[in-house]
């Protein structure tokens, strides 16, 4: 599966892994909870598109 990351997401990506940075002091934890924070980005990206594809099932079936 590929996602379409646009440079918006990658300038609010840069943005938060900076002030993580800046506020734990520490690149381990930075680059831990950067590693969270994408899977869970990954997993509502996931839920949203099968949410619109049942949608879309369903609007067919119902035409």
């Amino acid at each position: 599966m590929k996602a379409n990351y646009n440079i918006k997401h990658f300038i609010i990506l840069f943005v938060v892994i900076l002030g993580l940075r800046i506020l734990t002091d520490s690149w381990m934890m930075t680059l831990g909870i950067v590693m969270i924070l994408l899977l869970i980005d990954r997993m509502l990206i996931i839920y949203d598109n099968k949410r619109r594809r049942d949608k879309e099932e369903n609007d067919k079936d119902n035409n």
